[in-house]
């Protein structure tokens, strides 16, 4: 479909492309291109095209796109010229939209045989597997169509309305029943989806209703309906999920109940929904967890309740950062140690394995997993060489490129089609291209096809086909500076370290310079327009529109000058603006601690998976692109200024 944004990207691309100063051989049938979309939306569907537009290699999309627009407002479809575009291009990436739209059409109107005809399983969503069921049931129904009817009932989430004619139809067989709407409703339950529960427990039969409905009641209200439920006899899983949300809730109360039920439970436990041999246990669990994510005084205490059968990762793993948050050194080796092996041989718990034996003062010990750590890559690594007291260099591997068939992958028809989409901000086709051309690349082809996309400047492709290859020490291919000038005048200005801020713009857009998020954040370092209009107004800029936070320079100044502030903020900790950046000002300082902490334990103990990890990889980038820059290793004791509440400036880059 064409981007709303179409005309704004034509006004952006016609200039450029007539002031192009490399010669372009492609350059004046692009111009076409990009003219001949652009009137689509004004109705100028013809096909009176020049030789040069037809040769343009996106020539089928314009044509896919002018048959979408007419199937979506002609008062007579084109039918016969959709029929032939999609039998000539078959499965082929400017085929699909048309595809679905038309089958969509064709199933609004029952015209079955020809949904058949140019339905393709793999490229379809639950509403056209639905269609394709219902059409096979008009034009012949066979009991093999049962089993793929029941693989799309069999879901926890809502079905769309194009499936009640097959679900009638199942029902009509006799294969839909009771026992198969309980089994529907209890996936439901699983998934949380009560709206959708409630839907099928109403199809049961009224005898049968009781321990579902109990079930949703335990689950919309734990605070009133748990204990009830429990000493009712609901399902286990109910219990414990419920008791789950009454500890995020409010952890207190749920340990007040916890203690109830424990005592009214007897021992052995005569309660069903508590018999299994680790379900009070899993209840500390969860109240542990939630008063770890709170980071409160008792969470050691609690968790020390929780017995081996109730432990899962996520116990495993917050019972050491409690540990830590309390400096109880001890129980964080006792617990390290007993994390199940694969666990305990990540980086993560390797390094901190390394830290509580330093506090320890087992030397050889902590010295040993700190050695072996730095001769890795990553977050954990540039810590353990902090540890040692060295600087540190990120480890490249060089691998050896094959240019003859880095000039075949990039002047295949699918690369050049994916380059020229890229080119004209058409990232949904450049994808689409991409992953049809790279489908069957083995790692060896898909660091070449990389490193083409890195060529073009592309470089959000470069690292996602990169990682699909496997390879992570490519720190060239991994980690380009594009619009250095831009981003270096920004940071001086900002009086912020230039690898500060490429840290920030890899994570938060990964280069691309019209990123935007589902929370409509914007550009390269993803700036909501609010905060960029009240960062200008503060500083004497002009006003952004969303439009101009697009513009790598004007986005780089309001950023930098954003993530400054927050520097003065929060005393010259960038670890907290960090957490600021993701998370909000708000909850870092609900995070800070009473007393100062050491930063590596502040960030382990951040609640948010995602926030905790952000900073991780930022920092880890930013050691990465001060290494590129200086060509020498760099140490993360900037980045490990202590933590506390007191924000008095550091006196960090004054």
């Amino acid at each position: 479909m064409l981007s709303r944004a179409l005309t704004v990207v034509v006004a952006l691309l016609l200039p450029s492309l007539a002031a192009a100063q490399t010669p372009d051989a492609l350059a004046p049938a692009r111009a076409a291109f990009v003219e001949a979309l652009a009137a689509i939306p004004r109705g100028v569907v013809d096909a009176n095209d020049s030789a040069l537009l037809r040769s343009y290699p996106l020539y089928p999309y314009l044509e896919g796109e002018r048959l979408e627009w007419q199937l979506a407002r002609s008062p007579l479809p084109p039918d016969d010229a959709i029929g032939t575009f999609l039998t000539r291009d078959g499965d082929a990436p400017w085929t699909r939209d048309l595809r679905t739209a038309w089958l969509r059409k064709l199933a609004d109107q029952g015209r079955w045989p020809e949904f058949l005809a140019y339905y393709v399983e793999a490229r379809a969503d639950t509403s056209l597997r639905c269609h394709a069921i219902v059409a096979s049931i008009a034009t012949g129904p066979t009991p093999a169509l049962i089993a793929p009817g029941l693989a799309i009932w069999r879901t926890g989430s809502e079905l769309p309305a194009s499936c009640a004619p097959m679900i009638d139809w199942l029902t009509q067989q006799g294969v839909l029943g009771a026992a198969q709407v309980a089994e529907r409703a209890r996936l439901a339950l699983e998934a949380g989806k009560l709206d959708v529960a409630r839907m099928l427990i109403r199809q049961l039969p009224a005898p049968q209703r009781a321990p579902y409905e109990l079930w949703v009641d335990v689950l919309s209200d734990p605070t009133r309906n748990l204990e009830r439920g429990i000493v009712s006899g609901v399902e286990p899983r109910a219990a414990i999920d419920g008791f789950a949300k009454l500890a995020r809730a409010n952890p207190d109360d749920a340990a007040v109940v916890a203690a109830r039920l424990e005592a009214n439970c007897g021992r052995p436990c005569t309660m069903p929904s508590l018999q299994s041999p680790g379900s009070t246990g899993e209840m500390r669990r969860e109240i542990a967890l939630n008063l770890a994510w709170s980071r409160r005084p008792e969470t050691v205490g609690m968790f020390r309740q929780v017995p081996e059968v109730a432990l899962d990762e996520r116990a495993h793993e917050w019972r050491v950062r409690a540990a830590l948050w309390a400096s109880d050194w001890p129980q964080a080796a006792s617990w390290i140690a007993q994390m199940p092996p694969a666990l305990a041989e990540q980086p993560r718990w390797r390094y901190w394995r390394g830290r509580v034996a330093e506090k320890l003062d087992r030397r050889d010990a902590a010295s040993a997993d700190y050695q072996r750590l730095s001769t890795e890559n990553g977050y954990y690594s540039a810590l353990a060489s902090e540890r040692l007291g060295r600087a540190y260099a990120p480890r490249a591997q060089v691998r050896p490129g094959d240019p003859a068939a880095r000039q075949l992958i990039g002047d295949s028809p699918g690369f050049v089609r994916a380059r020229e989409a890229w080119k004209i901000e058409q990232l949904p086709w450049a994808r689409a291209e991409w992953n049809e051309a790279t489908k069957n690349f083995d790692a060896t082809h898909l660091l070449e096809a990389a490193r083409v996309a890195s060529a073009w400047g592309w470089h959000l492709q470069a690292v996602a086909s990169s990682t699909r290859a496997e390879v992570f020490d490519d720190f060239d291919l991994l980690y380009p500076r594009p619009y250095a000038a831009e981003l270096t005048g920004a940071a001086k200005r900002a009086k912020l370290p230039p690898e500060w801020v490429w840290g920030v713009l890899r994570q938060e857009s990964l280069y691309d310079p019209r990123a935007r998020s589902s929370a409509n954040a914007l550009g390269l370092l993803q700036l909501l327009p609010e905060t960029a209009r009240a960062v200008a107004r503060r500083n004497g800029f002009d006003k952004p529109t969303e439009e101009s936070l697009f513009d790598p320079s004007t986005n780089l100044l309001l950023g930098t000058t954003y993530l400054r502030e927050q520097f003065e903020t929060f005393g010259g900790r960038f670890v907290l603006v960090l957490g600021a950046y993701n998370a909000g000002p708000n909850a870092v300082r609900r995070w800070l601690p009473a007393q100062p902490l050491e930063t590596d334990v502040w960030i382990e103990n951040i609640p948010f998976n995602e926030t905790r990890n952000y900073i991780q990889r930022i920092a880890w980038h930013s050691t990465v692109f001060g290494w590129e820059a200086s060509g020498k290793p760099q140490r993360m004791k900037p980045w490990l200024t202590p933590i506390s509440a007191d924000l008095a400036p550091t006196g960090q880059l004054e």
